[in-house]
């Protein structure tokens, strides 16, 4: 199902499934964040659905706030949670990852590398939103994921994609997740 014209990086309200025949492995970040083998093979195996929603602005809160669903299946790795859009340090506990401390924002065009994107190419809404940043750190475990969300036209389609840069130590692994359009979000 093609993403419709109205989704983007200020709104990615939608169902969103993992196009694993377009993105790359997670094996080798998975092995790097410590994640165990058996837990890597079901989540590289899985069927991965996203579904984000929207939040209407509170009185006393202008960023952009989300409410988020990751379905994996099988596996029983779900996870819900809510991005807070404001560049604001957080903490929280992960199943799979354990305690990490995360923060994302909007960043323009010209505040992006090429090797921020992997090489790609992404649009943009206006000069300040062209994507999302989220930085993940696992303190405890001796990494940091920076990811970019953008939107990129692969395959004639709109596609909300996902390039992943993590590092522990003097290693480093990326990774693009490219993810398909597959409808409103449930309620």
């Amino acid at each position: 199902m093609a993403t419709p014209i109205e989704a983007n990086i200020l709104d990615v309200t939608g169902r969103w499934r993992l196009n694993r025949s377009l993105s790359d492995s997670l094996e080798s970040t998975f092995a790097l964040q410590g994640i165990p083998w058996i837990v890597r093979k079901i989540i590289n195996w899985a069927d991965l659905e996203l579904q984000y929603i929207k939040l209407p602005v509170e009185s006393d809160r202008t960023a952009t706030k989300f409410s988020f669903k990751q379905t994996v299946r099988p596996g029983g790795f779900d996870t819900k949670n809510e991005y807070i859009v404001d560049g604001k340090k957080r903490t929280d506990t992960v199943p799979i990852f354990g305690e990490i401390t995360m923060h994302c924002d909007y960043v323009g065009l010209h505040a992006l590398t090429s090797g921020q994107l992997l090489g790609r190419d992404i649009e943009s809404v206006d000069e300040e939103h062209a994507a999302i940043v989220e930085v993940v750190e696992s303190e405890n475990m001796g990494w940091v994921t920076t990811t970019v969300w953008g939107f990129e036209t692969i395959d004639g389609e709109r596609r909300l994609c996902k390039y992943n840069t993590t590092v522990k130590g003097d290693l480093v692994e990326k990774a693009t997740m490219v993810h398909d359009y597959i409808g409103v979000p449930a309620e």
